[in-house]
Order: C-alpha cells, then sequence, then structure tokens
C-alpha cells in the first residue's frame, strides 16, 4: 500500500522517505482527504508492517521451559524447524500447514502451525544425541487419525538393556521407559483405551532420579518409583515417529507429529501443565 502526500510548489521537493516496503511522501495538514481517510492510510500501513514481521516460534513467554531444552523440533512448509540436530527425512513424510483456528492455537501456545505427517516414514535425528544424567523429561505432540496407536513414538532406543529413553505406543498402553546404572529397566505407562483417540495428544515421560511419571494432555497419568542412576548412552538413531531394534528402524508411527523436544532435568507439574494443547 502507498501513501501519496502532495507537496506545494513553494516549497522545494523532498526525497521519498522508505519504511520496510512502504513508500510515504510528505504533505501539509491540509488534506483534501480529510482526517478520517489520513487515519485510515496509517493503519493500513500499521497492519502491513505488522504482518511483515511475524512471531517467531517460543518467542512470547518469558517461561517458556523450551528455552533451556537440550533440542526442540517444530516444522514449517519446508521441513523441520529446529536447533541442532538437524532431522533427516526418512521415507514418506509431508509437512502440512493446519487449519487456521487451529494454527491459531498452535501459534498461541508456542508451535509454528505446521505438522509432519508420517505416512510410514519417520524422523531421523542422528546418533549423537543422548539425554545423559539422572533426570530428563521427553515430550511429544502427536495425532493418529486412524486412533490405532501402537508404534514408536519418540526414541532412542535398541535393545532393553542399552534404552537411552522411549516413548511408545503399545498394543494396550501408552509407554516410557529408560535404562540406566540400575539393573532393572524403568517403565511406566497407562491403558490407551479412553483416552488415545483420532485427535492432538501431548504426550510427556518424565524422570527425576527416583520416579518415572507419564503425562497426558497436563495430567499425570501414572507413576512409578526407578532410582535408576545416570542414564545409559547408546549408539543407536534417534528417531521420531518410529524405534529401532538392534539398529534397524522397526515400528513406524502412521500418524501427526506437530513437536518433539527433550530437556537434561525433569520438567515442573506446572510447566508441563503448560505444555498442553489449548485448542
Amino acid at each position: 500500500m502507498m501513501g501519496i502526500i502532495r507537496t506545494p510548489a513553494a516549497h522545494p521537493p523532498q526525497a521519498p522517505l522508505y519504511l520496510s516496503f512502504v513508500k510515504i511522501k510528505r504533505r501539509p495538514p491540509a488534506d483534501t482527504l480529510g482526517v478520517a481517510a489520513t487515519i485510515r492510510r496509517l493503519s493500513a500501513i500499521i497492519f502491513l508492517l505488522l504482518g511483515a514481521f511475524p512471531p517467531t516460534a517460543h518467542a512470547g513467554a518469558a517461561n517458556d521451559p523450551r528455552k533451556d531444552a537440550v533440542a526442540a523440533w517444530t516444522f514449517v512448509q519446508t521441513g523441520a524447524a529446529s536447533s541442532a540436530p538437524s532431522l533427516e527425512v526418512v521415507g514418506e513424510v509431508e509437512f502440512v500447514e493446519l487449519p487456521s483456528e487451529e494454527k491459531a492455537a498452535s501459534v498461541a501456545r508456542g508451535g509454528t502451525g505446521w505438522f509432519a505427517r508420517l505416512n510410514g516414514g519417520h524422523l531421523d535425528a542422528g546418533k549423537d544425541l543422548n539425554l545423559t544424567g539422572d533426570a530428563c523429561t521427553v515430550y511429544l505432540r502427536a495425532r493418529d487419525p486412524g486412533g490405532i496407536w501402537n508404534a514408536g513414538l519418540f526414541s532412542k532406543r535398541g535393545r532393553h538393556e542399552s534404552i537411552n529413553f522411549n516413548l511408545f505406543a503399545g498394543p494396550d498402553r501408552i509407554g516410557g521407559e529408560f535404562h540406566g546404572e540400575a539393573l532393572t529397566l524403568g517403565s511406566v505407562g497407562f491403558p490407551k483405551e479412553g483416552t488415545m483417540g483420532t485427535g492432538w495428544h501431548d504426550l510427556v515421560v518424565r524422570y527425576d532420579g527416583q520416579t518415572i511419571d507419564i503425562f497426558c494432555d497436563g495430567q499425570l497419568m501414572a507413576g512409578a518409583p526407578w532410582a535408576g542412576g545416570n542414564l545409559t548412552e547408546n549408539a543407536e538413531r534417534l528417531l521420531i515417529g518410529a524405534e529401532t531394534l538392534n539398529g534397524t528402524p522397526v515400528r513406524p508411527f502412521k500418524g501427526d507429529i506437530e513437536e518433539a523436544v527433550l530437556w537434561s532435568r525433569a520438567l515442573k507439574d506446572n510447566e508441563i501443565e503448560g505444555l498442553r494443547s489449548r485448542p
């Protein structure tokens, strides 16, 4: 949009001023268009400028827990929008924009309004990243349009004795697993019947050194005592939408992923509540 302001002949011509892509010229207060028309033009200019600089994902909330995440992956039209490590697309994956109302809700909660649709493919973050120490949190926002929920979701798995972390959907439950210095595997889960449908869900598994808790949509679903010590590190591939067994990707998730985040600390209950969807 261009606002044109004519300068009287008695005054020398002035160079146009540029602000972003909007061109403005000066003119005296006596405006044949009237004050109301001038206000409308200025309002249009402000609207254009605001549209030219949309807010970035996660930029709004000062207390957003993602700011100290080990890794956080979201998506845009061209693929993953995230910090290192980058994600490799393996197999059939497409990136889809949410409908307008859902997109607005996504952006309001710190998302981008886009998601990865996994049609038998998955996303691979490589082998180097492991959760370390005796505390962590794993978060995934996902949807299974078929309501099946029986696949690998977000993991660095391998074998039971070498799991770093594993968030999964089994035949009858949603579960989380860790392996550490303790001799036993740390595991927790909740029945998926009556909870997991075809809509979006925010899934969180948290380990604080003494207990493993699992949350769905901000609600604590189950907990189990496990003083596992420091987590086991492995050389398996970190996958979103699948898991590995002895280095081979298995159990692909046919569904949608909006966000995946890892922390090397145990998030507080109110931080987990803040992650949940607010459509």
